[in-house]
């Protein structure tokens, strides 16, 4: 990876590379503790009478994701790549079988495989502030590939009991950032052949750290709400809590540091849950929604400009209203267009 310059952090420079793994081990691991407010879990309701207890692996598709591995992923801490997995081949399946099998029948996700290694990467502007860096974990694999089948089974479920909104295209296979773009820009054309439309009027919001602020107890609500019970629940439990990260630089290792909220970052499984995490937050909104993972945007097809300004007021206030229950934020800087005919 390319070398990182000194680090400005509270008006000093840090050049040592191991100083600086800690620092931003520090850091990383600080946007992953949940927002503390006074909110409360509201009553269980479910959304479905469907449920969904437990799922079933054989070694047959275990030996179909082993040879679908890439072998240019990194692996994780544990130090097994992807190419010696490849190596025994389907020796491993029945082996992984049994693993997984007892995975799921104690609802217990192994300690080892909630361990990553995080490589800092810029983002953006100054290379020496610290905040100008986005973490990539680098998980286990053999975590991984057992991921892939909870993501499979629970994705199936949610979509075939209409579970996710078809206003989400963020992590949807067959979706897309351009399917959702289009989807706008048609909307707006046809409400512009619409000799009522005297503008459309669009919000465009933004998360603050999204994927690091997930509240552990409220997702698991979620998953409570939609039907997952049992020793699956109790796997999906144990799987958020007692995570680790410690960060890799330059030949030096950080300390290991615990995460207290978000999905685990370079999961297979973690971007679905953060979409269940996140669906309900067009209950009770008035303009029409689109979502791409956390990127929310609103628009209004304005009639009556009152009557519009009203109702993109009413949303902001049900979306704030909704990020106090669920602990999240979002940044303070919304963007406003008016697109005329």
């Amino acid at each position: 990876m390319p070398r990182i310059p000194p680090l400005f952090v509270n008006e000093n420079f840090i050049t040592n590379s191991a100083e600086k793994a800690e620092t931003f081990n520090n850091y990383f691991a600080s946007q992953c503790s949940p927002i503390l407010n006074n909110s409360q879990l509201p009553d269980l309701f479910f959304h479905t009478n469907s449920r969904l207890s437990n799922i079933e692996i054989t070694a047959t598709e275990i030996n179909e994701i082993i040879a679908g591995l890439n072998v240019n992923k990194a692996h994780g801490p544990d130090n097994i790549s992807v190419n010696m997995i490849k190596l025994c081949g389907e020796t491993l399946c029945v082996p992984l079988k049994i693993i997984f099998d007892n995975i799921l029948d104690t609802g217990i996700f192994p300690n080892q495989w909630k361990e990553a290694n995080v490589t800092p990467v810029h983002k953006k502007n100054d290379k020496q502030l610290i905040t100008n860096y986005r973490p990539i974990s680098l998980l286990p694999i053999f975590a991984k590939m057992f991921e892939i089948f909870l993501f499979k089974n629970l994705y199936n479920y949610l979509i075939s009991n209409n579970l996710i909104t078809e206003n989400q295209s963020g992590f949807r296979p067959g979706d897309s950032v351009t399917n959702q773009l289009l989807s706008m820009v048609n909307d707006i054309h046809v409400a512009f052949d619409n000799k009522d439309c005297l503008e459309v009027r669009s919000v465009y919001l933004d998360m603050s750290k999204a994927f690091d602020k997930v509240w552990h107890e409220g997702l698991i609500f979620k998953l409570k709400q939609n039907g997952i019970q049992g020793k699956l629940l109790s796997l999906f439990q144990n799987y958020l809590c007692n995570r680790k990260q410690r960060v890799l630089l330059n030949g030096f290792n950080s300390r290991w540091e615990s995460i207290q909220s978000g999905v685990p970052q370079g999961s297979v499984l973690g971007p679905l849950l953060f979409l269940i995490y996140i669906n309900d937050l067009e209950a009770g909104i008035k303009s029409s929604v689109k979502f791409f993972a956390d990127d929310t945007s609103l628009f209004s097809i304005v009639r009556d400009p009152v009557i519009t300004a009203d109702e993109l007021n009413h949303d902001l206030g049900k979306i704030s209203i909704w990020a106090h229950q669920w602990k999240m934020s979002f940044n303070p800087l919304i963007h406003l267009n008016k697109l005329k005919k």
